[in-house]
């Protein structure tokens, strides 16, 4: 407890520190209150986003399904908040003397929701079901999950995952690589396939996920709550009404303005589940003009990233051009300011280019899916438009928003990618905004050389080796400007004081198993 007891911690402390931005009260209301008794069992909690369900997948991680995949799920083991291994269905592991193979010793007695019991034989479906495509969805991060090149199984309980060569990452793998159900998985449209704490009851879609307590859970005395509860409600202003009144127990999804206003509120918390992502703005290079580098990096010239983060971030993080965010080790600080707003460069390129009047196109955003990107999106089209260039703005519904950016049937998209507060292959491996043309990424950008560098990049484990790897790659970006990052993107929950126990993955997935209401 003493451990979660200091994520906790950390993470108020992060958000304190970007409530100074926004004015000396901060975001977040001191807690001060007496020490909660202990968990209490049963009771039901309710959080609400704006974004509907697209499947109980646990390998699909969008800010539609993160709400219940850890409440659904489990995974091989859980990363701490210093990113060392910690024990969950398997119970021990060990390298061989090359590094290219992990022997893993399974929990004994894991039951599937469907009464099945877990075994090694799971273990390889889950890998091969991670890795797959799925009609154009699956996971974002099977180019990652395919590092493992094979799964064996010599017995029951025992697996052995097989590497091309040492990996950095393979603790992130089996930190978000769900364990599957093979009995259910062709089902996950409706129900879950999984074995976490809970377990779903019923579905609305748009509306609603009920979830009930799995009483054949693995882990002594857990979940504490009887049912966990998901709802949609896709106006932003109404998810504070509900927080507000108490219709609802914790949100995810209010817009900063919100989040700033409900921090003066007695009663509410408010937390930043992590930060994984990043804002970017992405060119779809299999369309002209977007296909000449020139036109690309006019546009970067032309984004005021600064209006970006003063008025729609509400001053809460910094711009920056570069990829992986000032906490990451692959941040190199003298690149940063590359491409500060500078219209004449812009104007410049675009003549160049064969475009000196601009030309027209489209940004595809979604409010739904994210309150920031119509603001952001806002901004930009007023910018482009400084330059000559006219782009309509076009705010889709969430669902018609993922299946049309990984169809890749836009032009230029707001958009965020994730994984980056992780090891900074994984980032690479485990988003697709960064999939080449070949591997079905979204933006077609295509390069043999940034492949090459990924691969080398994820097979070293000396740091120091693989920096210099990472800034080529860095530098590619720089230079190529399929993606042009903006700023960093927070999760930030919003939950009532009652809530207790609430902890989150890298990728802000609640632990829901741990959570307990009480006071």
């Amino acid at each position: 407890m003493k451990d979660q007891e200091t994520r906790w911690d950390l993470k108020r402390r992060d958000f304190l520190k970007l409530g100074a931005a926004v004015g000396a009260a901060g975001l977040l209301p001191a807690r001060g209150e007496a020490a909660a008794p202990g968990p209490r069992r049963g009771g039901t909690f309710t959080m609400a986003r704006p974004n509907t369900v697209q499947d109980f997948s646990g390998v699909w991680f969008t800010r539609s399904n993160t709400p219940f995949i850890r409440a659904l799920y489990n995974t091989l083991i859980r990363l701490d908040q210093d990113f060392n291994p910690q024990p969950e269905l398997a119970e021990s592991w060990q390298f061989s003397p090359d590094g290219r193979m992990l022997s893993l010793k399974l929990r004994q007695g894991v039951k599937f929701h469907s009464g099945r019991e877990f075994t090694a034989p799971d273990v390889k479906f889950s890998w091969s079901f991670g890795t797959e495509e799925r009609g154009g969805f699956g996971s974002q991060m099977r180019q990652m999950f395919r590092l493992i090149t094979d799964v064996k199984t010599p017995d029951k309980y025992t697996v052995e995952l097989m590497f091309e060569r040492p990996t950095p990452l393979v603790f992130d793998v089996l930190d978000t690589l769900a364990m599957f159900d093979q009995s259910v998985a062709s089902k996950i449209n409706t129900t879950d396939a999984g074995s976490g704490p809970f377990m779903v009851a019923s579905y609305i879609p748009n509306a609603e996920v009920r979830m009930k307590r799995f009483d054949g859970y693995w882990e002594p005395g857990k979940p504490y709550l009887d049912e966990y509860v998901v709802k949609t409600i896709p106006d932003t202003s109404a998810l504070a009404v509900n927080l507000e009144s108490k219709a609802v127990d914790a949100i995810d999804g209010a817009s900063l303005y919100d989040v700033v206003r409900l921090r003066t509120q007695p009663g509410i918390v408010g937390e930043v589940a992590a930060k994984p992502n990043v804002f970017h703005f992405a060119a779809n290079v299999r369309r002209q003009p977007l296909n000449d580098r020139k036109v690309r990096q006019a546009i970067n010239y032309a984004i005021d990233r600064e209006r970006c983060c003063k008025t729609v971030l509400q001053g809460t993080v910094e711009p920056t051009c570069l990829h992986w965010p000032r906490e990451s080790w692959a941040h190199f600080k003298d690149l940063e300011g590359r491409y500060s707003q500078n219209l004449d460069k812009a104007k410049a390129l675009l003549a160049e280019a064969g475009y000196p009047n601009g030309f027209e196109t489209s940004i595809m955003v979604s409010k739904q899916f994210n309150d920031s990107w119509f603001g952001i999106g806002q901004i930009i089209q007023g910018d482009l438009a400084k330059i000559g260039i006219k782009a309509q703005l076009k705010n889709v519904e969430a669902t018609v928003y993922l299946t049309t950016w990984r169809k890749a049937e836009w032009d230029l998209v707001v958009h965020n990618y994730g994984r980056a507060n992780r090891d900074p292959g994984t980032m690479l491996s485990g988003a697709v905004a960064f999939y080449t043309r070949a591997e079905n990424g979204p933006p077609g950008f295509e390069s043999a050389d940034f492949v090459k560098w990924r691969g080398e990049a994820a097979g070293i484990l000396d740091r120091e080796k693989r920096k210099p790897l990472y800034r080529r790659m860095q530098e590619f970006f720089l230079e190529d400007c399929f993606s042009m990052p903006i700023a960093a993107d927070q999760t930030l929950w919003l939950y009532r004081d009652q809530v207790h126990g609430l902890s989150f993955t890298r990728e802000a997935c609640p632990f829901v198993g741990e959570v307990w209401l009480g006071g």
